[in-house]
């Protein structure tokens, strides 16, 4: 949701003055790219931690069933919301043609040769040139789908014969040294191959609190919140200062131990029964968990619909700020929606493991059965309001004969 935030409050509209408050809020929601890291941080928490509990440093089931697991859960809505942005830009590109006779050259170079077929077989990344090219926030998605990869051909092996710290040691070792000696232009850097260490220390943070065997487990006792509190009053500092923009190498890993050091807090609370804790509550509120539900396809399919939207406030007589604060009120509560429609469509169904009309006619079975079931509750109190009503009646008719 942070990420969509910060899109929001960037559209691409001509520029004005803005308030204090807002300029405030634009600060506090302006760095969406933290937000993926601390995803990627969950993601090697989330697919590690069977494997901690297990003991083993090996795919419960084998490569096969899981990467047939990983592609039901990411490839459909990404395909879908591919289509979808294709279909945007085209509808974008005629509009733009009606009104100036040629088409916007960044729009004709999205449906590029290499940047459709990049997108297809999720390489975009690889290239500057197609890796923002359709669907922006696409590039990270081709990252975790490579990573999907290396946890088990790679990273799992390393943890097999080294332990879980030494591979942590040498996944952020290899990925920071690319950046670092590489040329720019070579080094991948708009693809963030650090987050393979992000990732990594997701796997670790699991293998720290649930494992019995591993060399990491040692750390599971260590004060892991305020450790978070430590790296979270970092961050914080970065921004207030106005150092957010340093070097994304550097700060992506401060931002991965954060959000290390809050999911083991977290963890450790879990293990010891104490689900009241503060940090527990908040990530498995019942909010956060619906939102959660459908956060994928909200991530996916922000980008053509924020391109509407800058085309319907672009052409109004709005201030920049009038602009900023209608996209917010009205404009992303409509993305919102609209993602959780297509999750319905388009990953739900993937994730129930279900396919999607029967999916969708279930749903509406047990949307009319809800219904259903609502009308007869209120004939039946219905029914019982007039029974209590005749009751009363009768007594009083009673009384006044008595």
């Amino acid at each position: 949701m942070y990420v969509v935030i910060f899109h929001t409050l960037t559209i691409n509209v001509p520029v004005g003055h803005v308030s204090l408050p807002m300029r405030v809020t634009r600060q506090i929601f302006g760095y969406g790219h933290l937000a993926v890291a601390i995803f990627i941080v969950l993601s090697g928490y989330s697919l590690m931690l069977p494997l901690a509990r297990f003991g083993r440093y090996e795919l419960l089931g084998g490569f096969r069933p899981y990467i047939r697991r990983r592609a039901r859960r990411l490839l459909p809505p990404y395909y879908a919301a591919l289509v979808l942005s294709i279909l945007s830009i085209v509808v974008y590109n005629s509009v733009s043609s009606a009104g100036s006779g040629e088409a916007p050259g960044p729009y004709d170079a999205a449906r590029s040769t290499g940047s459709l077929i990049s997108h297809v077989f999720l390489v975009h990344n690889w290239s500057f040139d197609w890796a923002f090219r359709i669907n922006g926030p696409m590039w990270s998605v081709a990252t975790e789908w490579q990573v999907y990869f290396l946890m088990p051909l790679v990273l799992l092996p390393l943890w097999k014969r080294y332990g879980g710290t030494s591979a942590l040691v040498a996944t952020w070792g290899v990925t920071l040294g690319d950046f670092f000696v590489i040329p720019d232009n070579e080094n991948l850097y708009w693809a963030a191959p650090w987050f393979i260490g992000s990732f990594a220390f997701g796997m670790w943070g699991a293998v720290a609190i649930f494992s019995e065997v591993d060399q990491a487990r040692r750390f599971s006792s260590l004060s892991w919140g305020w450790i978070a509190c430590g790296f979270g009053a970092t961050i914080a500092g970065i921004i207030a200062t106005g150092k957010g923009d340093m070097s994304l190498p550097i700060l992506d890993p401060v931002v991965s131990l954060f959000a290390l050091s809050l999911i083991c807090h977290a963890s450790q609370r879990v293990v010891r029964g104490e689900r009241d804790a503060a940090a527990v509550r908040a990530l498995s509120s019942r909010p956060a968990a619906y939102l959660g539900g459908f956060s994928y396809s909200l991530y996916l399919i922000q980008h053509p619909l924020l391109r509407l939207l800058e085309k319907v406030l672009g052409d109004t007589s709005l201030s920049y700020e009038q602009i900023l604060i209608v996209a917010v009120l009205v404009g992303l509560p409509c993305i919102v929606f609209a993602a959780w429609i297509f999750s319905l469509v388009f990953e739900r169904p993937f994730t129930t493991g279900d396919v999607i009309m029967p999916f969708l006619r279930r749903q509406l079975g047990n949307s009319r059965r809800d219904r259903s079931d609502h009308t007869a509750t209120l004939l039946a109190i219905e029914g019982s309001d007039a029974r209590t009503a005749e009751g009363r009646a009768d007594k009083r008719r009673s009384a006044r004969r008595g």
